[in-house]
């Protein structure tokens, strides 16, 4: 069995705010008291929105 190592680190977080755990993105979408909210994303969020705002759009 492998040693399970533990880290510990304070941030003071707001909604939209993202953070990285290894290779996984956690995007806060609520706070309600000492409740964290987050969206959990394999992808960098931050890198897919500038890809989709620099894609071309069509219109009809």
């Amino acid at each position: 069995m492998a040693d399970l190592v533990t880290q510990t680190c304070e941030l003071e977080l707001s909604i939209g705010d993202t953070i990285q755990v290894g290779d996984q993105f956690l995007t806060v979408v609520d706070i309600e008291g000492d409740e964290i909210l987050f969206q959990l994303d394999t992808d960098n969020p931050a890198e897919r929105d500038a890809a989709a705002s620099s894609a071309p759009r069509s219109c009809r």
